[in-house]
């Protein structure tokens, strides 16, 4: 679909945008572009500042619909492509987000952002293999990058590699000391060799943090629920198991319980009354 109007900025408003970018002030330069679009301004630099500011506020549906009309005036853009990709995540959709991601790779495979969105998106998928090479693909393109070794400890935690998810653990906190999805997958390594006060602690953290993202908080629940039944606290142990589906049901629930949707047992007592009616006897 073509661009319903010619991208457009006044000088003073470019300027504004420019200082408050320069001076790494990007609140005021998000603010300053919903300003400009809500006075009939269009250019996909504003679309991309005004959707960097819904994805901090959470609104990732808003910021995906801003990103897709500022690609119709850059479909080359990788940027946009990766911000997309990103923003597909949050909402589940995960096998676009791989064929985005993988786009704005071949357009530029010097960035580390695409490998680990990409990386993200065939995590929940379930293809370990390939994100465990997009996640090593992003850290090797960017050392510094405590995410991506935090995800590849994630993987080696869950694979048993406890030596693999130590390293990189160890990496993403020395990186970025306090990071969820790091302590997490150390605590996983530290309860697999029997250290479950060390594991313990290192839970306990990543649950203090009101920051933490669901999944990270539903998987440090299910966790610690474990370490708890280790200890033989079991009543403990399965309050924290019915945290952490708690915390996994909100999150999932806006994806799988929408109107007029037939939810799962719906499904299973529908087959069930299907199989009692057809003919009984020898097949």
């Amino acid at each position: 679909m073509p661009p319903q109007a010619r991208p457009s900025v006044p000088p003073s408003v470019a300027a504004a945008i420019d200082a408050a970018l320069a001076a790494r002030d990007f609140v005021g330069a998000g603010r300053l572009a919903a300003e400009a679009l809500d006075a009939g301004h269009v250019h996909p630099l504003l679309l991309h500042l005004r959707a960097v500011a819904y994805k901090r506020d959470g609104r990732h549906a808003a910021a995906l619909a801003d990103l897709e009309r500022a690609a119709q005036f850059a479909p080359h853009a990788a940027m946009l492509m990766m911000e997309t990709a990103d923003c597909l995540n949050a909402l589940g959709h995960y096998e676009r987000a791989v064929a985005l991601a993988s786009e704005a790779i071949a357009r530029d495979p010097r960035q580390p952002l695409a490998w680990r969105i990409k990386g993200a998106a065939l995590q929940s998928l379930a293809d370990l293999d390939g994100a465990w090479a997009a996640f090593a693909e992003a850290a090797r393109l960017d050392p510094s990058d405590a995410s991506a070794h935090a995800s590849l400890a994630q993987i080696a935690a869950g694979q048993s590699r406890l030596a693999e998810a130590r390293r990189h653990a160890t990496r993403a906190l020395a990186i970025e000391p306090g990071n969820d999805a790091a302590l997490l997958a150390v605590a996983a390594a530290d309860r697999a060799d029997g250290r479950l006060d060390e594991a313990r602690t290192r839970l306990e953290a990543v649950l203090r943090h009101d920051d933490v993202q669901v999944p990270l908080r539903a998987m440090a629940k299910s966790e610690l629920g474990e370490v708890l039944h280790a200890e033989g606290r079991t009543a403990e142990a399965f309050e924290s198991y019915r945290d952490a589906k708690s915390a996994w049901k909100s999150f999932y629930g806006p994806y799988v319980l929408k109107p007029g949707v037939e939810t799962i047992p719906a499904q299973l007592a529908r087959l069930a009354a299907g199989l009692a009616a057809l003919p009984q006897g020898p097949w």
